[in-house]
């Protein structure tokens, strides 16, 4: 494949994962009061998973299912808040409780599963997505959690075919295409990565991290105006949105190098100008132009909280993705699988690419949703 090179370091995917489902929840909620009904509890505490007080959460969920012990919402949702504040031992317990309750909890199910994930126990995971499907045969995250485990344990055609039915599903939960495109774009199938991620903001116009990343793919694919428009709006959603900054200023930079080097150095001024506006701390842009180079300077920004769909695939950690939806609760069937062919790089929009061949049942590393490529292929970091 050809392209520009991406200028992006490796997108850690653990912080994606529970970004990813805890995101996808109500807005809104009433103030904490002694005297709540269950429903003010639920929708307290999903504004406070939601907004990060995840203290303020756990306590609302604990006291629904005081109320209540059999509702899996609060079950569930309780679990994330754990999670979420690093309590996974006491996160995972409850989950297994939940499970023990009700063996077809698909929520419980997949968000035991990418905690295994995250600890590098992907045999273990995939048991837990292999309960989803069995309990929900048309279950696009069970079959999607069966490709990434697959893929962290170097079984590259199972991946791949899981990857496969999970993009002909053409699903309609946005976690779900989120973390399939994060998952194509490490298998250097960019476009494939591309309509999963287009998907992803027809769900979710607001996706800072589906922006984010088809910014990327795009200019993988050598289309930077439309790398700098996906940026642009993901600032326009969110200006404290770093990845889209960082991304914009590196853009500019390498305009203000192309210019420099074709000998317009007023051209080049302007543009080192520009990335140095966008983003204070770019050393490259400050040297260029004379300037003392910016202390602390920061290779990639902390990643943003962002409205919608941070997620990347949970895959040893590192998929991200954490996507948007997953906390409403598990999704239904949304098709049948297809099969898999060999992936363009230049796939028109509103086509679906198709899935790059496995050259081996063992997957190198580098084809695995694991740590993104070095250098080339590099993706952004994140949820």
């Amino acid at each position: 494949m050809t392209g520009p090179r991406p200028f992006a370091k490796p997108h850690p995917m653990k912080p994606a994962i529970l970004a990813a489902l805890l995101t996808g929840l109500l807005l809104s909620g009433p103030p904490a009061q002694a005297a709540m009904s269950l429903n003010d509890l639920l929708f307290y505490g999903t504004e406070s998973l939601d907004r990060g007080r995840f203290e303020q959460a756990g306590q609302a969920f604990a006291e629904a299912i005081a109320r209540d012990p059999e509702n899996p919402y609060a079950r569930g949702r309780l679990a994330l808040a754990l999670a979420a504040s690093g309590q996974t031992q006491k996160a995972v317990a409850a989950l297994e409780a939940a499970v023990a309750a009700r063996g077809d909890d698909l929520f419980a199910l997949w968000t035991l599963g990418c905690l295994e994930l995250l600890d590098d126990r992907p045999a273990a995971a995939g048991a837990r997505f292999t309960a989803m499907v069995r309990a929900d045969p048309g279950s696009a995250r069970g079959r999607l959690g069966l490709g990434l485990a697959a893929l962290d344990q170097g079984h590259l055609a199972e991946g791949l075919g899981q990857l496969a039915a999970v993009q002909e599903s053409e699903s309609q939960d946005p976690l779900v295409r989120y973390l399939t495109g994060l998952a194509y774009w490490r298998l250097d199938a960019p476009a494939n990565a591309r309509l999963e991620l287009e998907a992803t903001l027809e769900l979710e116009p607001r996706n800072t991290s589906a922006l984010d990343l088809l910014g990327l793919v795009y200019r993988r694919l050598g289309q930077t105006g439309l790398a700098k428009s996906a940026w642009d709006q993901a600032l326009a959603v969110s200006s404290d949105d770093a990845q889209a900054r960082f991304f914009l200023s590196r853009l500019a930079e390498d305009e203000g190098l192309a210019a420099s080097l074709a000998d317009h150095p007023e051209e080049a001024k302007r543009a080192y100008e520009r990335a140095l506006s966008i983003d204070p701390g770019n050393a490259a842009a400050a040297k260029a132009l004379g300037l003392p180079v910016p202390g602390n300077v920061r290779e990639l920004p902390p990643r943003p909280t962002g409205e919608a769909g941070q997620a990347p695939p949970p895959a040893k950690g590192k998929a991200a993705g954490r996507p948007r939806g997953p906390a409403a609760g598990p999704e239904k069937a949304d098709g049948k699988a297809g099969g898999k062919a060999v992936d363009k790089s230049a796939a028109k929009p509103g086509r679906k690419a198709a899935t790059p061949a496995a050259p081996s049942s063992a997957a190198p590393d580098s084809a695995r949703p694991g740590p993104a490529p070095a250098g080339p292929e590099a993706a952004p970091p994140t949820p």
